[in-house]
């Protein structure tokens, strides 16, 4: 099964965990989509969880999963390149052109990164067919409104498994259990019987 029939996806994540929390739940469940990861630094200049733990943490993660691979783009932090820099270091690594979608956060974040990543990932497909879909992450506002839902009812509990794998997170409130299970309810979906969503908004896609 392929995600919304897309055959190759490119996810831009700000830091290690961002499109794991996010969407892992539709890695594991749409094995016929490739899912390019792409990390654009190891973590935050005040987070005292960054360094080199977080990187084997994800790691770990794309290779327990065939659809899956990752890579750091060599930065320790955002800030340190420009957005133009990145986006230049981005289009020469990635041929977008060769993607269906890109997934990356939302403009709608209290993060500054995401919201960077966000403008990034728009300027990437500025003049592409590839198309842009945004995943909800534990920052995103409560003003971004999702408008397409993955069920993970069956895959819950597996996911919070693997994200147990990111112990440099374990101190943090929305990696423990019961907030992963509050982060992916939503009220509509439970009265059909999916408990459990993971949150997507179809911002740009020109052919399903």
């Amino acid at each position: 099964m392929k995600f919304l029939n897309l055959d190759r996806v490119l996810c831009l994540s700000a830091h290690p965990d961002d499109a794991e929390y996010g969407m892992l739940g539709s890695m594991m469940k749409f094995t016929k989509t490739q899912f390019d990861v792409a990390v654009l630094s190891n973590g935050g200049d005040f987070d005292g969880s960054t360094g080199t733990n977080r990187i084997k943490e994800c790691s770990d993660i794309w290779g327990s999963l065939s659809n899956v691979s990752g890579n750091f783009l060599d930065n320790n932090y955002i800030k340190d390149r420009s957005e133009d820099s990145w986006i230049n270091k981005i289009e020469k690594k990635y041929d977008v052109n060769s993607y269906d979608v890109i997934f990356t956060t939302p403009h709608l974040d209290t993060h500054f990164e995401h919201r960077i990543v966000n403008r990034i990932a728009w300027a990437l497909i500025r003049s592409s067919k590839c198309g842009l879909i945004t995943y909800k992450a534990p920052s995103t506002m409560e003003t971004w409104k999702p408008n397409y839902y993955i069920s993970i009812n069956d895959i819950i509990n597996k996911k919070i498994i693997m994200l147990e794998n990111f112990k440099s997170q374990k101190s943090k409130s929305y990696f423990q259990p019961d907030s992963v299970k509050a982060f992916h309810t939503n009220y509509m979906s439970s009265k059909f019987g999916i408990n459990y969503v993971e949150h997507y908004n179809i911002e740009r896609v020109f052919s399903l």
